[in-house]
């Protein structure tokens, strides 16, 4: 069980990310579930809306066998909010929810591919056939915290046979070792069984498993023969067509393992009245916020760095070291220009070691010290000065040894420091690969025998790690670890007691240190008794980096390993080790997270201990990629930090620094990295990652219910901070999200409720102290049934019934031409409309769906939504509330209901708003108009919208619409 997952939602600290299932926060804006009082009889949940949101697809099948499958609303305490999902009702009983579907081009990103609306809006033909995934916390929220691998009936496939989709093939799996979801398909993760249509199979990996090399076979890595994309194809012998409608995809109809259009359904089998919703203390329940950790998309670049000065190999790569003095980052390795852009737009020749501002990224021309040879080691001394490390031997035109203090301003030496270094092993070269400041000493590791400095005029010997006096440069005759080999990597610890070592070396003196070693600080550098078992032979036993934490040191290393020890007894505490990539090459840690970098791509298999197999006993896979980041206090990955980069030679990440800002700084060979809107960018020797927002908002003021003939109408006053949305909580649950600072719904009989704010990050305010509506009708009746999922009847009730709520799906267009005629009328056919939730726009907070255009951008976007009436006789009124951002037509049945901010007149598509607010003060001033019963008919009835802009690179457009109803006594 991952107990994480399993808090419950309210009353405690609630730590699963919902990442990419935040955007139904505002989806569901407006939105109320149907919730019985305390005192009546509960009701069986159909989905409908989410009024009426079940926990489960199979929740609705089991209380609604009648109905077809199509998008129905779920929730569970581990969601937000209720959203709406794609439900087969149908195969092997129903209640399966689709959680991906695609066919080439699949990814392992934690954060899925695309929005839950473009997975269940389109869920299968060519239109489907570039893949959309659900967010990995967004599926393990519909899990409600179940581990994927103990689910009853696996994970489902649904698999194209043939070109033209007219034939399919059942696929069941079930896996180990998956306690929470994962999109790392391609991983080495177990498959423990399942079957192809009837033929059962056992074992295989989810990497690829099956019983043959034809159809009865899933491959999911990636291979240059198919372009490297990835999917759930079939064996080597299948084959399949290169065209843009063929459901079984090849790049040549020769390669083999082609990639079939595919669709992936879980059943989880949860119901509402056994998920565990908790009800909240009166009191309230306490702010959320996310673990500060860095975004996983890359900050814009500024400046960076490229060319090789000197040297080629893994060894030599651009950047290898970074230190922060004030307001200076300096970035050092084996660079050759610093340039602005792949352009080459204000190239300079500064090679080995520069200068660039903390806040702005921007090069720091006045700093340009010279020097010969590369810089591998950068600290900063108590007094502000720089002192570099490497395999120079002149700087700025003076000779001088590997070693040397530079101020921080010019980049000239400081007077009066000077350390001289050897290496008399025969062809031995001098490099400092290392160097670190602790209690008035400059310790530093490299490939040396012999050192002089200060007032020490004959040399000292120190082989491969010394300590020199901070002051002067003095070595320190009494302190001599004497290691066999080179040393990479040292670390002082908190305490000062002892130094830590990572390296090439097997001893120090007579000794026994294997690859790492933990070093007293005392006269004589006696070592620890550290076992340091690596994890795989003698080839793989170098170490790299090495870093105390707390009450544990990370090591990283060969082959491809990441392990934590405690620091009393030097026992492992926890293991990771990455396939397919290689080794560990730097360890950092900021604010509590530990940042491993390495030339790995592809997985982490946290638990893991041995390469080249990691075996069938790691705790879990996730994608890794250069850089991963680790809890410092537990040990875990932490799998919302998932950047994408890409290196020059494949030699991946080698420095690492976060600076005052909390902004991570990552350098190597790199040249690209992916933002955070999924832009590839160029990114010279290294990347910047700004802190993810981790601060919650501050709590709504002024909460008060009123109630007035069977309304309960909410209000507050807006937030600090930066709330996206506010949550309305009803009893135990989420059942509403706005923008706005007020709410209005039928009472329930004398309903709790409570309002937070809510943040696009995923950070949530405490809640406001509990509030009473009023109690609602003598007996509340059930949802009713719809005909057809995501249109439901308008249950039979006395009080204003809401028809259309904020934050509902709306077929929409966003065109340069003009709309068809008659498109706002009840006939219209707008089949070959997009679909999107509210509110629909750009430029805004707390979208649900954002538009886009190629080219000119329109002056005006058309919209759509129906709703079904019982009987229109009974209707004695309907308010529609909207906005005007900028201008706003609003159309019933076919005639114009309300216009604001827009001309009077004939109106075209091309016509201009009147003026151009804001989307704050759109909101601040909303649209509302009251329309007779008469307006309205029984069966469909239609509301058509029109947006337009005041000029067309308007920064900010919003649509959204709700509509009640009230029916006549």
């Amino acid at each position: 069980m991952n107990n994480r997952l399993r808090q419950p939602r309210f009353g405690q600290r609630r730590s699963l990310r919902l990442g990419a299932a935040l955007a139904a926060l505002v989806v569901a804006a407006g939105l109320t579930t149907a919730l019985p009082a305390a005192t009546s009889e509960p009701v069986a949940p159909n989905g409908s809306s989410a009024d009426a949101a079940a926990a489960s697809c199979w929740e609705i099948k089991q209380g609604h066998p009648a109905l077809p499958s199509g998008v129905y609303w779920l929730l569970t305490p581990a969601m937000a909010a209720p959203e709406q999902f794609y439900c087969d009702q149908t195969t092997d009983g129903g209640g399966w929810v689709l959680v991906g579907r695609g066919r080439e081009g699949w990814k392992e990103l934690y954060e899925g591919r695309g929005t839950p609306a473009q997975v269940r809006s389109t869920v299968t033909g060519t239109g489907a056939f570039s893949p959309r995934q659900l967010s990995a916390p967004l599926i393990d929220g519909l899990l409600n915290g179940q581990a994927p691998d103990q689910l009853e009936d696996g994970i489902r496939l649904r698999r194209a046979l043939d070109t033209a989709g007219s034939t399919w093939q059942e696929t069941r799996y079930r896996t180990a070792n998956q306690p929470r979801w994962t999109w790392a398909i391609g991983s080495a993760t177990p498959v423990v069984s399942g079957s192809f249509d009837s033929t059962a199979f056992s074992g295989g990996l989810t990497s690829s498993f099956g019983t043959n090399q034809t159809f009865n076979r899933v491959v999911t890595t990636e291979a240059q023969a198919q372009g490297w994309t990835q999917g759930f194809a079939y064996g080597s012998q299948a084959r399949g067509v290169n065209s843009a409608d063929s459901y079984v995809w090849s790049s040549t109809a020769t390669a083999g393992n082609p990639r079939p259009f595919t669709q992936m359904y879980l059943r989880p089998k949860i119901t509402q009245a056994t998920a565990g919703f908790t009800p909240l203390p009166d009191a309230g329940a306490p702010a959320y916020a996310q673990q500060a950790r860095p975004e996983t998309g890359a900050a814009a670049t500024a400046w960076g760095v490229t060319g090789l000065a000197s040297g080629t190999g893994e060894l030599n790569t651009e950047v290898q070291a970074f230190a922060q003095i004030g307001n200076v980052v300096y970035v050092a390795g084996n660079f050759r220009y610093v340039q602005k852009d792949a352009a080459v737009t204000g190239r300079a020749d500064q090679p080995y070691l520069a200068g660039f501002d903390v806040a702005t990224g921007e090069w720091i021309s006045t700093f340009q010290p010279k020097l010969n040879g590369q810089v591998k080691a950068l600290s900063v001394l108590p007094n502000g000065t720089l002192a570099i490390g490497g395999t120079f031997t002149t700087l700025n035109g003076a000779a001088t040894g590997p070693v040397a203090v530079l101020n921080p301003d010019t980049g000239t030496a400081v007077a009066g420091w000077r350390v001289g270094v050897e290496n008399r092993v025969t062809g031995g070269a001098v490099q400092i690969r290392t160097l670190e400041v602790r209690d008035g000493w400059l310790y530093l590791g490299g490939a040396f025998t012999h050192l002089t400095g200060g007032t020490a005029t004959s040399p000292v010997y120190a082989r491969n790690a010394a300590r020199v006096a901070v002051a002067d440069g003095k070595p320190d005759s009494g302190w001599n670890p004497a290691f066999n080999g080179t040393v990479v990597d040292v670390d002082p610890s908190a305490d000062g007691q002892r130094l830590y070592a990572a390296g090439y070396f097997t001893a120090s003196n007579a000794a026994t240190t294997y690859r790492a070693a933990a070093l007293s600080t005392a006269p004589g550098a006696v070592p620890a008794e550290w076992n340091f078992v690596p994890s795989s032979g003698e080839r793989a036993g170098y170490q790299q980096g090495i870093k105390e934490v707390g009450n544990r040191v990370w090591v990283g290393g060969a082959e491809h390993s990441l392990f934590s020890f405690d620091t009393a007894t030097l026992t492992r505490q926890s293991s990771n080790i990455t396939l397919e990539g290689g080794d560990f090459q730097d360890v950092t840690e900021a604010n509590g997270i530990v940042y491993g970098s390495c030339h790995c791509g592809h997985w982490n298999y946290s638990g893991a201990s041995t390469w080249p197999s990691v075996g069938r006993n790691f705790a879990r896979a996730d994608k890794i990629n250069l850089v991963g980041a680790w809890n410092a206090g537990t040990g875990e990955y932490i799998p919302e930090f998932n950047p994408v980069m890409k290196g020059r030679a494949g030699y991946g990440v080698w420095a690492a620094l976060v600076d005052s800002r909390g902004v991570l700084w990552a350098g190597g060979d790199l040249v690209s990295s992916s933002t955070s809107g999924g832009t590839s960018q160029w990114s010279g020797g290294y990347a910047r990652f700004l802190p993810a927002d981790s601060a919650a908002p501050e709590v709504p003021g002024g909460f008060a219910v009123a109630s007035s003939a069977g309304t309960d109408t909410l209000t507050w006053s807006a937030a600090a901070g930066t709330p996206a949305s506010y949550q309305v909580l009803r009893n135990d649950r989420v059942i509403a999200s706005t923008t706005a600072t007020s709410f209005s719904l039928p009472a329930t009989g004398a309903a709790r409720y409570f309002v937070r704010a809510a943040d696009a990050a995923g950070n949530y305010s405490a809640t406001t102290a509990v509030k009473t509506g009023g109690p609602g009708p003598s007996v509340p009746s059930a949802p009713s049934v719809p005909t057809a999922p995501g249109t439901p009847d308008v249950p039979e009730n006395p009080a204003a019934q809401t028809v259309i709520a904020a934050g509902s799906a709306w077929k929409y267009r966003f065109s340069t031409d003009a709309p068809p005629a008659g498109w706002t009328g009840t006939g219209f056919a707008d089949a070959d409309w997009s679909a999107g939730n509210a509110p629909l726009g750009w430029g805004s907070t707390g979208l649900g769906t954002t538009l886009t255009a190629e080219g000119t951008k329109p002056l005006s976007s058309h919209y759509r939504r129906s709703f079904q009436i019982a009987d229109a006789a009974k209707v004695d009124s309907v308010t529609l509330t909207t906005r005007a951002d900028d201008g706003v037509v609003v159309y019933v049945n076919g005639k114009e209901a309300a216009r604001s901010n827009m001309p009077a007149g004939t109106l075209t598509h091309n016509s201009y708003a009147l003026t151009a607010p804001s989307t704050a003060v759109a909101l601040a001033a909303p649209v509302v108009v009251t329309l007779p019963g008469s307006a309205f008919v029984t069966g469909t009835n239609v509301v058509s919208v029109e947006v337009h802009s005041n000029y067309r690179s308007t920064p900010s457009s919003s649509f959204d619409l709700s509509a009640v109803m009230s029916l006549r006594n």
